[in-house]
């Protein structure tokens, strides 16, 4: 499953937020976006989930998103947002079925199939042991998978990521990493942003880079990602080494030169 952004364009009165965005993202593709605060990362996001109307058009395997009913959508695309604080504490089974909604009618409820399909991706994503606890009562890296497993459920081919990773430590940002390049392999396509560059180094098979509302670069994490790119991206000079690691190696960067 391909989404194709065609010439992509969007303006809030008097600023212009994207402009000329033109990309295709196909099956099995992790694609890191990145860019500095305002950029434009999370509105590209709201456009391609069509959530705004925007200039151009975006077409998930040709078909464009104008035409797709919500439920529709919902089962093309899924979308991860960063974890946060739970209002209520929803038990994570609960929130994970909550993903199959959309494929429910308005007095229908989740049916013992619908648990089992939960219960089997909670165990993927190594949290079934969790499946009777509060959501306000795991850790953030646990909740974030829980919205990962909330996604999963809806069968979607194309998962969206809005930063999966903020505000978890470091063990847990690696966690969620892992699972999240696994899903790529298994035939997802899944764009998730970051303002961490060392995350797309390691993890993403292609870069898109956005600044002032456009792709300033899209290539392989190595291409993409150059010291004068990142030093101009972020305003400070940035250095990339190679590291040996068990799998060969991979490349870093880091403030200063």
């Amino acid at each position: 499953m391909s989404i194709e952004l065609d010439h992509v364009s969007f303006s809030y009165p008097r600023r212009t937020v994207l402009d000329d965005v033109s990309f295709t993202a196909g099956k099995g593709e992790l694609i890191a976006l990145l860019g500095p605060n305002g950029a434009g990362k999370s509105t590209l996001f709201r456009c391609m989930l069509g959530f705004l109307r925007c200039g151009g058009s975006i077409s998930i395997d040709g078909r464009g998103i104008r035409s797709f009913t919500r439920a529709e959508a919902a089962r093309e695309l899924a979308y991860i947002p960063q974890a946060v604080s739970p209002v209520f504490n929803y038990t994570v089974l609960d929130t994970v079925l909550m993903g199959v909604t959309g494929r429910l009618s308005l007095a229908e409820m989740p049916g013992e199939e619908h648990r089992r399909t939960a219960m089997d991706i909670l165990d993927s994503l190594g949290i079934a042991g969790l499946a009777d606890r509060g959501c306000g009562q795991i850790s953030g890296g646990e909740r974030q998978l829980t919205l990962l497993a909330r996604a999963l459920i809806q069968n979607a081919g194309i998962l969206i990521m809005d930063e999966p990773t903020a505000n978890l430590d470091y063990g847990n940002q690696h966690r969620v990493m892992e699972r999240i390049s696994a899903l790529s392999a298994r035939g997802y396509t899944v764009i998730f942003s970051t303002h961490d560059p060392n995350q797309a180094l390691m993890h993403a098979s292609r870069v898109l880079v956005l600044s002032d509302g456009r792709i300033m670069t899209d290539g392989s994490p190595a291409s993409s990602l150059t010291e004068e790119t990142l030093s101009s991206l972020y305003g400070i000079p940035v250095s990339r080494r190679r590291v040996d690691t068990e799998n060969g190696g991979t490349l870093i960067c880091f403030p200063g030169k």
